[in-house]
């Protein structure tokens, strides 16, 4: 859910179910209730795009409304479905900062890889288990993750042949 501290508050003050009533039946009203004006449009247009797309495929479905009526309550079967979600994760998310998550231990030892291998400009695998307290093996997996994303590369120091990582 990409939206801002204050719209997360106003959102998980609404009910989980009086959105999905409202949503159900009354589908705009659902939305204007949660106040999630861009969903319903969104929602709305990528509907109709999939209509004129089927309609462009195939003419013969305009003439049959149990098409049209069958995607229109897919259409409010999935927007129920999203308007609920995003009351029930607002809710969830009451009380904890929006956008501002924890970082987990191991991004925390990548960030600290990299700012190492910045201020150094290369390290070794002895060089990490020293800053980071860490065994080898964990160290090589971190910097094995690394490497697959293209943050940093591999190499060997010129002097003495040593394996050094280097940042990208």
């Amino acid at each position: 859910m990409d939206i801002s501290n204050t719209e997360a508050q106003k959102l998980a003050e609404k009910s989980t179910w009086a959105t999905g009533v409202l949503t159900f039946f009354l589908l705009p009203i659902g939305y204007i209730y949660t106040g999630r004006y861009r969903a319903l449009l969104k929602g709305f247009g990528i509907t109709i795009g999939v209509l004129v797309l089927c309609f462009i495929a195939d003419p013969s479905l305009e003439d049959d409304e149990d098409f049209t009526d069958g995607i229109g309550g897919l259409y409010v079967i999935a927007a129920t479905v999203e308007n609920t979600r995003a009351v029930h994760k607002a809710k969830q998310l009451k009380g904890k900062p929006v956008g501002k998550t924890k970082n987990n231990p191991a991004q925390d030892v990548q960030v600290q890889l990299i700012k190492l291998a910045r201020k150094e400009g290369e390290m070794t695998i002895a060089d990490c288990v020293l800053e980071t307290g860490l065994n080898p093996q964990e160290v090589r997996v971190i910097l094995d993750g690394l490497l697959r994303e293209d943050v940093i590369r591999i190499d060997n120091r010129e002097r003495d042949g040593a394996v050094v990582y280097r940042l990208v």
